[in-house]
């Protein structure tokens, strides 16, 4: 006898679209009943949840609940764990719950609006408006009020898939876990985000060269029958406001005034798609050079798993003319004097000439420093060019160039580099074995917390970025470790510079990791 093949099961008639579901309770308004919306992640259904939504459900005739899609869950790497569709389902499950669908946009706000619930129902840890990291559930209460109905906070018991999924569904490698575990002894996330938000009174200088970062997506085609060339399709394009300018968008995010000090090229459509990219709070000052294009960077690049194959450089890295160096030593002198502290980029293209390090070097302003080997100037733009910074941040490889010791101990020749710079911190990223800082206080390692990479390009740049104004502020070394590896964890999965690291996706990817 045949085997019956095994039914598909029926779409669930509980998760219906948005426009849908919003006919359905607007017919079932003109009948008289009331309406309950909540709206979450919800990745981890527990027994919290069900008790949120039974009194919800207590308090109208019909609970509708909505969840964020996976796209715009913004509680850092690796989350959610379960997909939307999972999640729609298994929120379906629950008797309590009338109809469930998937949210359309990064807060419950427009949502509200469309469905018009009679009661907006948040649980208790919403009681405090101000606990919210994202600052959005006033935005989401004035919403609720704008349709007539009004926010309702359940008593229930306070649970967390976050603490949950810490403890049972881990990503993380046991060492890793062993580390979060001391870090929640020793900080709460609360205590944390609060240094974070206390960046928002620095006023920062970035100094470096701006970069014209393209991305030109192509398919590969094979070899050419006549050539040993790759043949590729091209199929769009991407163009990213690099270098600097990033460094500056991502300190943007937490100082509440950044200047960037760069040079730029001739091409005034270029300068102006830079300027198009910084955020509001950036404001750039810029030397024009007439003979020397701003610095830009193709790279040509499989789109499905993001692999670089080929990469083009347009830039003319000799040192700066005279009469160059002189007009940006003059903005350098006047912009630091207006700043709490200096934030430097070299990424070595010219800009940065001897003599603008020495001046930099001499500054007695904080001094943030990166310097980046890379393609152009491998082995020559070493971090010992500058003889003082207070904050140096540089890779595990840069280093080692800078130390001309490839083997040598890691520790030994950080140790040998701050003494020279006199650095009071000494930060070193180390990719997937994480990060490492030096200080009076020793040596502080902290592992990696990416689950996911997209793209490493311009990761150090946010990590450097962050973390300056931290180590300014005096952050001790393990925090500053927690602040330096949970960026470098968003970064990674950023496409290029095509956004900031965002302050309230940190703070939640925080909160998410010390729950």
């Amino acid at each position: 006898m045949p085997t019956a093949k095994p039914r598909r099961p029926a779409a669930n008639p509980k998760i219906k679209g948005l426009k849908e579901l919003a006919a359905i309770l607007a017919k079932a308004r003109k009948s008289g009943k009331t309406v309950a919306m909540c709206h979450g992640v919800f990745d981890l259904m527990h027994p919290g949840h069900v008790v949120h939504f039974r009194e919800a459900r207590e308090m109208a005739d019909l609970l509708v609940v909505t969840i964020t899609p996976d796209k715009l869950v913004n509680k850092g790497p690796g989350r959610p764990i379960f997909g939307q569709q999972l999640r729609l389902e298994t929120l379906a499950a629950v008797q309590f719950i009338d109809f469930v669908a998937l949210n359309e946009w990064p807060t419950a706000v427009e949502t509200i609006k469309l469905l018009k619930p009679d009661l907006y129902v948040k649980g208790s840890d919403y009681a405090d408006a101000g606990a919210d990291l994202t600052g959005k559930i006033s935005e989401e209460e004035a919403a609720v009020r704008s349709v007539g109905g009004r926010l309702v906070v359940t008593g229930g018991f306070r649970s967390s898939s976050s603490f949950l999924i810490n403890r049972f569904f881990s990503a993380y490698p046991e060492a890793t876990q062993e580390y979060l575990h001391r870090m929640r002894q020793k900080h709460s996330s609360d205590e944390i985000v609060a240094r974070l938000r206390g960046l928002s009174d620095l006023k920062a200088l970035v100094v470096g060269e701006a970069i014209l970062d393209e991305y030109f997506y192509c398919i590969p085609l094979g070899k050419t029958p006549k050539d040993t060339i790759v043949a590729t399709k091209y199929s769009s394009r991407e163009r990213f406001a690099g270098g600097a300018v990033a460094t500056a968008n991502h300190l943007a995010g937490f100082c509440r005034e950044v200047t960037l000090l760069t040079s730029v090229g001739p091409d005034d459509e270029e300068t102006e798609f830079l300027r198009s990219k910084l955020k509001p709070n950036v404001r750039m000052e810029t030397v024009r050079t007439a003979d020397r294009p701003t610095v830009r960077k193709r790279r040509f690049i499989e789109p499905n798993f993001m692999t670089k194959m080929f990469e083009i450089q347009y830039l003319d890295d000799t040192p700066f003319e005279k009469h160059d160096e002189e007009a940006f030593g003059a903005r350098l002198q006047s912009a630091a004097a207006k700043n709490d502290f200096l934030v430097v980029n070299d990424f070595g293209h010219g800009l940065l000439t001897p003599k603008l390090r020495q001046t930099l070097s001499r500054s007695r302003k904080f001094l943030a420093l990166n310097t980046q080997s890379n393609s152009a100037n491998h082995g020559f733009n070493a971090v010992t060019n500058y003889s003082r910074a207070d904050f140096v941040s540089i890779d595990e490889p840069e280093l080692r160039l800078a130390a001309r010791n490839r083997y040598g101990d890691l520790h030994a020749e950080s140790a040998r580099l701050r003494k020279a710079l006199g650095a009071k911190t000494f930060l070193v990223s180390r990719g997937h074995k994480g990060s490492a800082i030096l200080t009076d206080s020793g040596w502080e390692e902290t592992p990696a917390l990416a689950t996911r990479v997209v793209d490493r390009t311009g990761a150090g740049d946010a990590l450097f970025a962050v973390t300056s104004p931290c180590a300014h502020l005096g952050f001790a070394p393990d925090l500053l470790g927690l602040v330096a590896n949970c960026v470098g964890a968003m970064a990674v999965e950023i496409v290029g510079n095509r956004e900031s690291v965002d302050p309230t996706g940190l703070y939640k990817f925080i909160q998410t990791l010390l729950k």
